[in-house]
């Protein structure tokens, strides 16, 4: 096909840091990159050259509880008839994923990401039911990770469409360079703060609550060490709060928003970061954090180790056991050389093994589109 812009939709959570950078990379590629969702995000700086439609306003019944999950495909079908979209990308299998495979457009390329495949799809039959609806409707898959790619494949996803891409990745934003000489001061804290940062949503499943605790059980022995808990939002953050609060430890303790355009400095700023969940696959934190050339303290979950190793990058700590967790950070704290060596290590194969994947996506893309009108020509 020409090299003309493509017209891309993306089926996903608009409010999502993962899907607004997948349509930045293509919209400064050139292409048109339209998105629809249920959750629409209304900051503008994040919508800025993207074009972002709630799914729930498209029709008259997309608006009626109870009804509109059904209507869901259809409306994403004319939505896409009527920009004349050349792809479908669902982002996240359950429910995007699903909802686009109900579209019914072809090319249409499925992502799933983590608990969505890991979990989602094996928890209730009508899960698993409409992970393979969408994993059958799929012209190809883009996975973040070789455990990810596994589990799609035992859900049906064929091996031979398959592409691993990690889209969200802007390591090339992140590194140490972006480390703010005044970010403890501004805060309130000392020069020599060591600053443990944890760039996870407040959710069950990411143990921020564990975080807290050992955090809270290091503090008395390292009078410099401050938590830093940097979220977009999530259901547990109330109940974080008031654990801080129990704790004693709100002097210690900050939670704020980073945005987009502040991560790089955030990260860069840490000390070492901590990402404990119990279902991941390659999260943004994760990149972020090795391309800032921070230590890690990590819990076991599904493709850690295809980037980290205990004691080589990271401490890898059991999931939700808060005395491991709470030796883990106090070990780095302890030791600069090692949190050194662990984020050089770190840095190194961040950049090693992640290419730009702009590139990636439009070639895959366009492949795709082209074979997609030789067949319908056929």
């Amino acid at each position: 096909m020409s090299d003309r812009p493509l017209r891309l939709l993306g089926v996903a959570d608009l409010r999502s840091l993962n899907v607004i950078r997948w349509g930045r990379r293509l919209a400064e590629l050139g292409h048109e990159v339209h998105l629809v969702g249920n959750r629409m995000n209304e900051r503008a700086e994040e919508r800025e050259g993207l074009n972002l439609y709630d799914v729930t306003t498209l029709e008259p019944l997309t608006r009626v509880p109870g009804l509109r999950r059904a209507r869901f495909g259809p409306a994403i079908a004319a939505l896409a008839d009527r920009l004349d979209i050349d792809l479908v990308h669902g982002h996240y299998m359950l429910p995007y994923g699903y909802w686009a495979s109900q579209a019914g457009r072809h090319p249409f390329v499925l992502s799933p990401w983590s608990r969505d495949v890991f979990i989602d799809a094996h928890e209730r039959r009508q899960g698993r039911k409409r992970a393979q609806a969408a994993i059958q409707a799929a012209d190809y898959f883009v996975v973040n990770s070789q455990a990810c790619a596994k589990a799609s494949v035992e859900l049906g996803a064929d091996p031979s469409r398959m592409q691993e891409i990690i889209w969200y990745a802007e390591t090339d934003r992140f590194g140490v360079h972006n480390r703010d000489a005044n970010f403890r001061r501004a805060r309130g804290w000392p020069d020599d703060a060591l600053i443990v940062l944890s760039l996870r949503n407040f959710r069950p499943y990411t143990y921020v609550d564990v975080l807290v605790e050992a955090f809270a059980r290091v503090a008395g022995d390292v009078p410099n060490a401050r938590l830093l808990l940097c979220a977009r939002g999530g259901p547990e953050r109330p109940r974080i709060e008031r654990l801080i609060e129990e704790l004693g430890i709100g002097d210690r303790v900050r939670i704020e928003r980073a945005e987009i355009e502040d991560l790089p400095t955030y990260v860069a700023s840490a000390d070492m970061a901590v990402t404990i969940a119990d279902s991941d696959s390659t999260p943004a934190s994760l990149t972020e954090a090795m391309a800032s050339r921070l230590p890690v303290v990590a819990a076991p979950t599904w493709s850690m180790d295809e980037w980290l190793e205990d004691g080589n990058g990271a401490e890898i700590v059991p999931v939700k056991d808060v005395d491991a967790t709470a030796r883990a950070i106090a070990k780095l704290l302890a030791d600069p050389e090692l949190r050194a060596r662990y984020g050089g290590r770190n840095e190194r194969v961040v950049r090693e093994k992640l290419p730009q994947p702009g590139p990636l996506l439009e070639s895959l893309y366009r492949e795709l589109v082209a074979t997609h009108q030789t067949q319908r020509a056929a």
